[in-house]
């Protein structure tokens, strides 16, 4: 399975990254303003507690209040977010509360020890809802939970004596006081600042997001760059290598090592070549030699049937490897482009027909059916005659050596102001498509109809294909099905009808 690309991976893994980050920042946002507004919170719970205790005192057995109860009330925030309770301590029973808490509703007993005197707690009271309360006495009030911060204290009343008799001190009494404020105001805010900072983070995430992708595309150019230089390198037909000055010092290994690759292999095809070319050379003097001594051999007088016979069949054996030598010198020449091409005014149809005439014996006596469908004979291109006609050759030796005995073969030509295309289209000898790759190889065969008792080395479709492709700047193409093995040539020439010129 094919690997996700470095671009996509960095804006992956950045947004992953932003989503965690903004995740976190606002979490943390949340939390550091929310101690910030409980502490502020907790400070005026305490002031309160200590103006709550100094408004309380003791007369006698009673519990009264140096200020009014509707002055106590007065003291509260009149939006109803500040709320108190006195309780004994003793039994728990209520002294005094305020107004805006509801009836039934009393504040948590917290502080009631003394490590918990002053701490604040976070907890939910019900309150009527006044957004849903329509006014009507005669309904049940609407009652939801609110969240408040409360914090308690358990304190001895400061007794006063309201004649001029002596205070009694002897029993002094433990009140119970819980201050609260309504939270609700606080947390709408919490969570409106949690919201917008999500909110930012997201939109500055996106922003930067586009800015990265902007600037991963344009830190990967480079690599775009380079695979373009490395598909124009032509490592069989010059020298050129990737230049390292114009890679980012990141790739700079990258780049070294994929010129050391184009240098071994250019070696290694190098060395193939002049191997190829060597041993041909070599060949070609040593097989002239034996072909001699066979024909002096067979001019022989006197010679028996059966020496008659194996020497004809050294003589057929030896024509056959003089082929395979003369394929590969011609083979060598074109990959080492040395094979000139000269262009002259070639009649098209009288070219084909002129090539062709060596096979025709061969093809009579296979009783093949041909078929032609040539251009008009004043049609002329201009190409190398010679290379040309070792294409055609090559070709035709093919059909008329692998078709099927009573075959068929149509050779057509069209011209056009493009070009040329001839076709060679001959019936199929049992190739498959999957095939074809084999077949264009060098030394490619079909076992066993391309075998080497026909005659044949493999090398004439490569020849074909280097000379189509490399000299005469066309296209080869290999069509099979069923009932046709089909060779379309397509060569961009120049066209002469008559002694106009068509380009």
């Amino acid at each position: 399975m094919q690997s996700a690309s470095i671009r996509s991976r960095l804006l992956v893994a950045f947004t992953a990254l932003s989503l965690v980050v903004i995740v976190i920042g606002a979490n943390l946002t949340y939390s550091v303003v929310k101690d910030v507004l409980y502490s502020e919170l907790d400070h005026f719970l305490r002031d309160k507690l200590n103006y709550q205790q100094i408004a309380a005192a003791q007369v006698e057995d009673r519990v009264i209040f140096r200020l009014s109860e509707p002055i106590l009330d007065m003291l509260q925030d009149p939006k109803g977010k500040d709320f108190f309770q006195f309780r004994y301590v003793e039994n728990g029973r209520e002294i005094f509360k305020s107004s805006l808490l509801p009836d039934n509703v009393n504040l948590p007993k917290i502080g009631l020890e003394e490590n918990d005197f002053y701490v604040g707690h976070d907890t939910q009271i019900q309150m009527i809802n006044s957004e849903n309360d329509s006014g009507d006495s005669n309904l049940e009030p609407n009652l939801s939970n609110v969240p408040i911060r409360c914090m308690g204290i358990v304190f001895e009343t400061q007794p006063i004596n309201s004649s001029d008799d002596p205070v009694d001190v002897s029993a002094p009494i433990k009140v119970h006081l819980v201050v609260a404020h309504n939270c609700t105001e606080i947390e709408q805010v919490l969570s409106r600042l949690k919201k917008n900072v999500l909110l930012f983070g997201v939109v500055l995430s996106f922003f930067i997001l586009i800015s990265v992708m902007l600037i991963v595309t344009k830190s990967m150019q480079p690599v775009g760059l380079i695979s373009n230089d490395i598909k124009e390198i032509i490592i069989d037909q010059s020298d050129q290598l990737l230049d390292v000055n114009k890679s980012p010092k990141e790739l700079y290994p990258i780049v070294l090592r994929v010129n050391e690759l184009v240098t071994r292999v250019r070696n290694a095809i190098l060395n193939e070549r002049n191997f190829t070319s060597n041993a041909a050379h070599e060949l070609r003097n040593p097989l002239a030699a034996l072909r001699t001594q066979i024909e002096v051999a067979l001019a022989s007088p006197g010679i028996d049937d059966d020496t008659c016979d194996a020497l004809s069949k050294m003589l057929t054996l030896q024509i056959h490897m003089e082929r395979v030598v003369s394929s590969l010198l011609l083979l060598a020449r074109l990959d080492a482009g040395s094979e000139e091409v000269g262009f002259d005014d070639i009649p098209l149809a009288l070219h084909v027909r002129k090539t062709w005439k060596p096979f025709f014996d061969r093809a009579s006596e296979k009783d093949l059916s041909i078929k032609w469908d040539m251009v008009e004979s004043d049609v002329s291109i201009k190409n190398d005659s010679v290379l040309l006609g070792i294409l055609l050759s090559n070709l035709f030796d093919n059909a008329v050596s692998h078709i099927p005995k009573g075959g068929e073969l149509k050779i057509t030509s069209v011209a056009s102001n493009d070009g040329i295309k001839i076709v060679i289209a001959n019936s199929n000898p049992g190739v498959k498509t999957e095939e074809i790759d084999t077949i264009l190889s060098r030394f490619g065969r079909k076992d066993p109809l391309f075998d080497i008792s026909s005659g044949h080395s493999g090398i004439g479709f490569n020849i074909c294909q280097r000379i189509v492709e490399d000299h005469l700047g066309g296209k080869m193409m290999v069509d099979v099905d069923n009932d046709w093995f089909t060779v379309i040539l397509d060569l961009p020439v120049e066209v002469i009808l008559g002694n106009h010129y068509h380009v």
